[in-house]
């Protein structure tokens, strides 16, 4: 396969992990962008709850073009992460280490056993997200704030993932020199 590393977590045994060379220049350009893509959503996120968003924040976008292009930055980036991430990083990450998954839940499970996230159910609610986001804009302010409420707390954990990845990749021995 290639070249192995033994990884530990915490609270899990230490797994012996090798990984393929070869893969690495298709993940390698993966990872480019979902680091681009991450570092956009930050500064989006923190950008848009630098206000308190409560109805009448919600209520006031169709009178506030600034606000309402940063809750559709918002809504952009975050789907763009969540899908490049499962899309497009997970298959090749598992490449990366001899691993294929069949179905997007098969990858999610490979990935959630690898440590790099923490439950495979919760990625399919962050895909609802993205539904709640566009839809609930313009049809239900109500529920519009709830889902910006719960795409905060959605967007910690995504990033989380890109830095659990980010730490798990250093630990094999794959540093920034070689994913340039």
């Amino acid at each position: 396969m290639g070249r192995a590393r033994s990884l530990s977590w915490p609270g899990r045994a230490a797994d012996v992990i090798a990984y393929d060379p070869e893969a690495l220049p298709e993940f390698a350009a993966t990872w480019r962008v979902v680091r681009k893509e991450s570092t956009l959503l930050q500064r989006t996120s923190d950008r848009l709850f630098a206000e308190d968003i409560d109805l009448p924040w919600v209520v006031g976008l169709a009178r506030d073009d600034e606000r309402s292009e940063r809750v559709d930055a918002f809504a952009a980036r975050y789907s763009r992460l969540r899908d490049t991430l499962g899309e497009r990083l997970f298959p090749r990450l598992l490449a990366l280490v001899g691993q294929q998954g069949r179905s997007m839940i098969d990858r999610l499970n490979q990935v959630e056993r690898l440590g790099l996230l923490d439950d495979a159910q919760a990625w399919l609610a962050w895909r609802n997200l993205r539904n709640r986001l566009v839809h609930e804009y313009v049809e239900n302010p109500e529920d519009f704030v709830d889902a910006l409420r719960v795409g905060r707390e959605y967007v910690a954990a995504l990033l989380n993932v890109v830095a659990r990845i980010d730490a798990w990749l250093r630990q094999l021995g794959i540093g920034e020199k070689v994913l340039v």
